[in-house]
């Protein structure tokens, strides 16, 4: 009986020590927890998000393509850094060429119904894949930031031709080519005359997301991560900002575009504002981001024409 009696003690004392050594969890460390698996999961997000759309901006964007329904000649030059980009050219009638370059995710087929249009009116067209996209060489997209000097040997190559005049270059963009247009042109006064259809930000300056929006906790270090990884990948950064550019391009004309794309028509008059004379702004509300081609292709086409007849084609002093 005593033995039972000090066996049972001994337990109890066991129990007590264990009671102890192990206390229920408190409402303080259920906190913690929560809040550290909060903050793992906000990184996550924003660390996939931005790996997810650094792949999506650099992939290439590589494969054949057709078709042309014009007489035209395929061209192809190369980059200072030893690329061949392939193209198709259109000589002109007039004297005068106009280098169309294409938008982000796609290659020189978008640019075809301005081709057409510009055509019609005599003047030259080169319209080729921008690197890693199309029938180019290339193997990573960069945001346009690697495809601004590119068009300098698209304007050299431009200037060789028989029947050009090399003072009556200009240069068409939408969207990100548009942005590579402005650059392009601020860095090279070969090209006489510049029209950008909804210029996209270059730099990460430009597209700070707004702090009223509901997720901007997420979109600001999302942005800022993948402006970073893009130019890790591409070894590259952009020269300088689109609202630079379109500093640069005055006494040159220049006129910009924008459609009813929500948030488009702001940047545009703010590019439009920082711009110097002469220079034309363009507004098509019923039109999508680079649509104004398909939508309105008969005011699309006289007020390019126009613009281009009036910057290129006028008496020029030699």
């Amino acid at each position: 009986m005593g033995c039972w009696l000090r066996t049972n003690n001994n337990l109890r004392k066991g129990a007590a020590g264990f009671d102890k050594l192990t206390p229920p969890l408190r409402p303080l460390r259920l906190l913690r927890f929560f809040i550290l698996v909060i903050v793992a999961a906000y990184f996550g997000v924003v660390l996939y998000s931005s790996l997810s759309i650094t792949s999506m901006l650099t992939i290439p964007l590589k494969g054949s393509v057709c078709c042309f329904d014009a007489a035209h000649a395929g061209m192809r030059f190369k980059t200072a850094d030893g690329l061949t980009l392939f193209g198709w050219y259109v000589p002109p009638r007039n004297g005068a060429v106009v280098i169309l370059m294409h938008a982000y995710f796609v290659d020189r087929r978008q640019v075809i119904p301005v081709a057409q249009m510009l055509m019609k009116h005599g003047y030259g067209v080169v319209m080729y894949d921008q690197r890693a996209s199309g029938q180019s060489d290339g193997d990573v997209r960069s945001l346009g930031w690697l495809d601004i000097p590119d068009v300098s040997q698209a304007v050299l190559w431009a200037q060789s031709q028989p029947g050009v005049d090399a003072r009556r270059i200009g240069i068409y963009g939408c969207s990100m080519g548009g942005a590579i247009a402005l650059v392009a042109a601020a860095q090279n006064p070969a090209i006489s005359a510049i029209a950008a259809d909804a210029p996209s930000p270059l730099s990460f300056d430009e597209s700070i997301p707004t702090y009223d929006g509901p997720f901007w906790f997420i979109n600001f270090p999302t942005y800022l991560l993948y402006y970073s990884f893009v130019s890790l990948r591409a070894h590259a950064s952009p020269p300088m900002s689109t609202r630079q550019a379109v500093q640069m391009i005055a006494p040159r004309p220049l006129l910009v575009i924008s459609t009813g794309q929500p948030g488009e028509s702001e940047r545009v008059d703010d590019f439009y504002a920082a711009a110097g004379q002469p220079k034309s702004r363009w507004h098509i509300p019923e039109a999508g981001h680079c649509g104004g081609p398909n939508t309105n292709p008969s005011e699309y086409e006289r007020e390019l024409t126009d613009f281009f007849d009036g910057a290129l084609l006028k008496e020029q002093n030699p």
